[in-house]
């Protein structure tokens, strides 16, 4: 897969990458595994464990990521952790949210329910994913013609 344009291949491991990451899972993979304060249409309040973890995410974007968000490159899978950084970035940082480069892989054999959520999450916050795809094709169909069948293949012929 090649590099999003404009962006090297070390950005996966720049310090704005990493400090994205690090604040991610401080704070949404305990909020998707618990859900408090989750009522029907949202959230009515955070507890305080939960809030704890939304104020150290702020302090860790404004410790570790520029306020315009160049430079800082998110690469999502569409998972509900993905998600929930999106949603904080939009209601927290939307400067860095609008600056910042959201990149999604799309390897052609993603399920359709992934496509449309991430329809749905560009949408609602206003935020496009720059998609990559596998060189060379478009489709699953030229995949296969050009790579073979993924369930075939050895996790060594992603190694580069």
């Amino acid at each position: 897969l090649d590099a999003p344009q404009g962006l090297s291949s070390e950005s996966a491991t720049s310090p704005s990458m990493l400090a994205v990451r690090v604040a991610l899972r401080r704070v949404a993979a305990p909020a998707v595994r618990s859900w408090p304060g989750i009522q029907r249409g949202g959230f009515s309040s955070l507890s305080p464990a939960l809030q704890s973890k939304v104020d150290q995410f702020r302090k860790d974007v404004e410790t570790h990521l520029p306020r315009d968000g160049k430079g800082v490159v998110f690469a999502t899978a569409w998972l509900a952790t993905d998600n929930v950084f999106v949603a904080l970035m939009k209601d927290h940082f939307p400067e860095v949210l609008s600056g910042m480069n959201l990149v999604a892989i799309d390897t052609l054999h993603l399920f359709p329910s992934t496509l449309v959520c991430a329809r749905l999450v560009e949408e609602k916050y206003g935020k496009k994913a720059m998609w990559k795809l596998p060189q060379d094709v478009t489709t699953r169909e030229e995949f296969e013609l050009k790579w073979g069948d993924a369930e075939e293949m050895d996790s060594a012929d992603f190694d580069f």
